[in-house]
């Protein structure tokens, strides 16, 4: 399929909120670890639930993790159990969970990794394979359907696709248009409802360029970059708002942006360093990531809205805070609740989410 390389026909209608900086909770709540020393929240559902990656006990294995009922992280294993490594990276509206887990590929033990799909705590993990390749990462899913991106036969590139259980796994295309047999990568990270996939992908000008994806036509489109030579679409939400980031002319700077409706990237700045990214947007609009602060000297998360601009999400720690700062917001709910990674009061680093 020759891939096309216009602009997404999307509407560019999406909503302004006002910067929210009052959230749901007084201040972030640490989610703590699996018993080892550090873990990471990446994404969070309608109904709050949380997932991401923690550390078991003596920091022998990372496990993909969902919150419960009570707000506690449970652990997911792996899909081969306790001696392996997992990361939960996308929940969906219904709660199904997609990420990423070792497993044995062959007769002789050896590990490599997976996507899995999960829709139960009791089912456990489902792998959902490969694209010929022996490596495949799970990064979002909704509406039943996973996006992310897996090696092709021979590993000799990643190519970006899209999962059913009816269906299996679907090769998305490339900017080349070569599905990853002439080399060229492609990865999809972030997903919607409305059958959207956003990612980036290596094109015929030497760069890595952001992309959309429409699921059901299976087709292409190029939003380019900020001048430079890479750029990575993260997320999009239902009103076909795109995040990511994207290097400038001469590539020394790095900026979070935001595409209406698949439009020319609007560059949206950093905290005042070279390096920035926008991770997560819900409907509202409002975004979230992490940015390099002046001087370089540090990373925190940030918050963003049209109307508001790019905060820092440390000016908003109220005194008591359980975390001494917040380094990377990866992802933001519909009601504004936001998860990621900051550096706790034990001086360990620890999923929160506020």
């Amino acid at each position: 399929m020759k891939p096309s390389t216009s602009v997404l026909a999307f509407s560019t209608v999406w909503a302004l909120a006002p910067l929210a900086l009052a959230q749901k909770a007084a201040a972030p709540v640490d989610l703590g670890t699996l018993g080892g020393s550090a873990s990471t929240s990446y994404a969070v559902s309608a109904t709050d639930i949380v997932v991401g990656g923690a550390n078991v006990f003596t920091d022998a294995y990372q496990h993909a993790f969902f919150t419960n009922s009570a707000g506690y992280i449970e652990d997911l294993g792996s899909l081969i159990g306790v001696y392996g490594n997992s990361v939960a990276n996308g929940i969906s509206g219904k709660a199904a969970i997609t990420g990423t887990s070792d497993q044995i590929i062959d007769s002789y033990g050896d590990i490599s990794s997976h996507a899995f799909y999960l829709t139960s705590f009791r089912a456990g993990m489902m792998d959902i394979g490969t694209n010929g390749g022996t490596l495949a990462a799970g990064n979002a899913t909704e509406t039943e359907t996973v996006v992310g991106a897996a090696t092709i036969a021979g590993d000799t590139a990643y190519n970006a696709f899209m999962w059913t259980q009816s269906g299996g796994m679907i090769n998305l295309n490339t900017l080349a248009g070569d599905f990853g047999t002439q080399g060229y990568n492609s990865y999809a990270f972030g997903m919607n409802t409305k059958a959207v996939a956003v990612g980036n992908s290596d094109s015929l000008d030497g760069a890595t360029h952001a992309v959309v994806w429409g699921l059901k036509s299976l087709a292409i489109y190029d939003l380019r970059t900020l001048g430079g030579s890479f750029a990575q679409a993260n997320a999009v939400n239902d009103s076909n708002l795109i995040v990511g980031f994207s290097s400038l002319a001469g590539d020394a700077q790095t900026d979070a942006f935001v595409s209406a409706g698949g439009a020319a990237l609007q560059d949206i700045g950093t905290l005042g360093g070279s390096y920035a990214q926008a991770n997560g947007v819900n409907d509202s609009g409002v975004v979230v990531g992490s940015s390099n602060i002046t001087g370089d000297t540090d990373v925190h998360a940030f918050i963003w809205t049209q109307g508001g601009g790019m905060v820092d999400l440390n000016s908003l720690l109220p005194s008591n805070s359980a975390f001494i700062e917040l380094n990377s917001a990866n992802g933001i709910g519909a009601d504004g609740t936001i998860v990621g990674v900051g550096l706790a009061q034990d001086g360990q680093y620890h999923a929160f989410s506020w």
